[in-house]
């Protein structure tokens, strides 16, 4: 089958198409090529600008991934302080307890030194009291000399030696006492700086945490804003390809219509000569042949017919639409049978394919095909039709599978 120079696209709606194709004579104005569509440039605009957007949405999930790791981070380091400070925390009120019980031990201690104090000056009022010895600053010398103050001297020996005792033992216990109350200081000190850096270092942990929650939830919130704003170019994007596609179909199917009316022009003009040329040799008066409504591909004309064969594409159009019922189609298959056999024959009866010898408004080939549906295949486009009808149901079930298949390969 021998296509037309220009070949429509795959993507081609064959309704659009067939309505440019079959519109009737246009004005200058609707003959003009289609317009008001979106160019490729402006395609490729739409396309880079969703992508761009896609890319943004993929660097702030990345992002937003870093800041979720180093908010669990973060996380996991102010649970850890925090347990830290509650350890501190707990060390310094056990110390508390601690502290209390050497403040209890040093008031101990202080009472018995002060009890061991008044102890000895209790002593050594009683003995004055009792005349055992004389305080007086010749007391021992005179002891030591008069032999009846023997037991006297016995006597102060063992207050001087109980005297002694206790006041060790009160020095004892005040030494005590003071250790006492310098180690709980110290310990006080210790716990309470370690409870405060602490404390300290937790709240840093924190702050930090919270931080990072607030940077991730502020990351989410622009990843949303950058998805939904990616949603609406992606849809634009496409909605721009959709109209450039149709725009391209728009011209293809006037680009095609425009070829046919060439086709149809240059071969009435070469009919009308070839008619010219045979009044002139015969002298008869030159009958202008009918105007052809479409154009082949570069077909010849007189396919062995002679003057017998009728060429009248608009009528083999109309006997076509008259027999779709006779093979089970509705007439909406009217369409893709017309840009079927447009773009094949022009549905000129005589169409030649020079290449390949394919014959007639189906393009049969061989020509001898149509012998089926009538000897008269030569000059009948009604024969053609009827064998060109049969061949489609035959192969393609409908006209406008085989147009699909015209479309994709360009034969049927």
């Amino acid at each position: 089958m021998h296509p037309l120079s220009l070949r429509l696209s795959a993507i081609i709606v064959p309704l659009l198409v067939a309505s440019l194709l079959q519109a009737g004579p246009a004005s200058a104005d609707d003959d003009a090529p289609p317009s008001g569509y979106p160019s490729w440039a402006e395609v490729q605009q739409a396309q880079g600008n969703e992508a761009a957007a896609s890319a943004e949405v993929d660097r702030i999930n990345q992002l937003l991934a870093g800041l979720q790791q180093k908010s669990g981070e973060l996380g996991a380091a102010a649970i850890k302080a925090g347990t830290e400070y509650a350890k501190a925390h707990d060390a310094l009120q056990h110390q508390q307890a601690v502290t209390q019980k050497l403040a209890e031990a040093s008031r101990q201690a202080k009472a018995k030194a002060d009890s061991l104090r008044k102890a000895t000056s209790s002593l050594v009022v009683k003995a004055y009291e009792s005349g055992g010895f004389d305080p007086g600053p010749w007391s021992l010398a005179n002891a030591a000399i008069a032999p009846d103050n023997i037991q006297n001297f016995a006597l102060l020996n063992r207050v001087l030696d109980r005297t002694a005792k206790l006041h060790d033992d009160a020095l004892s216990a005040s030494q005590a006492s003071a250790a006492a109350t310098a180690q709980e200081q110290a310990a006080r000190d210790v716990l309470a700086q370690l409870d405060s850096d602490a404390a300290a270092k937790a709240q840093a942990a924190e702050s930090a945490r919270r931080a990072a929650e607030d940077s991730v939830a502020a990351t989410d919130g622009q990843r949303k804003t950058m998805v939904a704003q990616l949603a609406s170019l992606t849809s634009t994007s496409a909605a721009v390809a959709q109209k450039y596609q149709e725009g391209q179909v728009a011209l293809a199917a006037y680009q095609a219509a425009q070829e046919a009316k060439r086709e149809a022009a240059q071969r009435q003009a070469e009919a009308a000569a070839a008619a010219a040329a045979a009044a002139a040799a015969s002298n008869q008066p030159v009958v202008q042949p009918p105007i052809s409504s479409g154009g082949g591909g570069g077909f010849g004309g007189g396919g062995g017919g002679g003057g017998n064969v009728v060429n009248d594409p608009a009528g083999a159009r109309q006997y076509a639409s008259s027999r779709l019922g006779a093979y089970g189609w509705g007439q909406d298959q009217m369409q893709c049978l017309s840009l079927l056999w447009t773009q094949e024959s022009s549905w000129m009866t005589d169409a030649t394919n020079p290449s390949s010898g394919a014959y007639g408004v189906a393009q049969a080939l061989p020509p001898d095909k149509y012998y089926s549906a009538g000897s008269d295949w030569l000059s009948n486009y009604r024969t053609q039709i009827d064998w060109g009808l049969g061949y489609i149901r035959d192969r393609y079930g409908s006209p406008c599978n085989a147009w699909q298949h015209e479309m994709g390969f360009n034969w049927y």
